[in-house]
């Protein structure tokens, strides 16, 4: 399963892994045989080999344990947001931090949505919640807001529901709100350069087809 001289290098370069429980390196194996994800992440959690990419799999699991997911949920969390492997301890740890002090959410929603730890914690997270802890400091929303509903929608969605309808929020949600326009692929007007030549049809053009068509049959 492991090359000797990995598992070697990997024990000289951090003496962590010998204190992984038994069958705690087949877990994170196995987890990471059955990722689904984009080529360019997988290249990513595997540039260091395997041992490596299993032991920081390991590392991921036990932050997340120790903020409160039991194993299974936290694997899982892993295996539906495998970005989660290139991304640095601190960052995960911050991320979780801010959910559980500042926005008051609990830790079992990232069994509900993983993409919380994956999405741009400054272009994303921030801009969002600060939309939210206004419109709730005003009581401008009637319902609760979840963590799915703060970070599943698109960028164009929920500008549309928390921030067009309130004026006062465009400055709260900063520079993202001008950036919303749909972006063409092509100048406004470049697709009548393509536009095929139209030829007037004449009657012989009709007869013409008619009796191709009719030896068709």
């Amino acid at each position: 399963m492991f090359l000797r001289r990995d598992v070697r290098a990997e024990v000289v370069r951090d003496p962590r892994i010998l204190g992984m429980e038994i069958g705690g390196f087949s877990r994170c194996l196995k987890l990471l045989q059955s990722l689904k994800c984009r080529e360019a992440i997988k290249e990513r959690i595997f540039v260091e080999g395997l041992v490596r990419a299993s032991f920081e799999v390991k590392l991921r699991v036990d932050c997340l344990c120790g903020h409160g997911l039991i194993r299974r949920d936290a694997l899982k969390v892993l295996w539906k947001e495998p970005r989660l492997m290139t991304y640095d301890l601190e960052d995960i740890e911050k991320k979780i931090e801010i959910l559980l002090h500042r926005m008051k959410y609990g830790i079992d929603c990232l069994h509900e949505v993983p993409e919380y730890l994956g999405v741009n914690f400054e272009n994303q997270i921030v801009p969002r919640y600060n939309v939210i802890e206004y419109l709730n400091g005003k009581g401008a929303i009637g319902f609760e807001v979840r963590l799915k509903d703060l970070i599943k929608p698109t960028r164009h969605r929920f500008y549309n529901l928390y921030v067009k309808p309130y004026p006062e929020c465009e400055k709260i949600y900063g520079r993202f709100s001008g950036k919303l326009e749909i972006k063409r692929n092509h100048p406004a007007g470049l697709w009548k350069l393509f536009k095929p030549q139209k030829f007037t049809q004449t009657g012989k053009d009709v007869k013409n087809m008619k009796a191709f068509m009719g030896s068709l049959v």
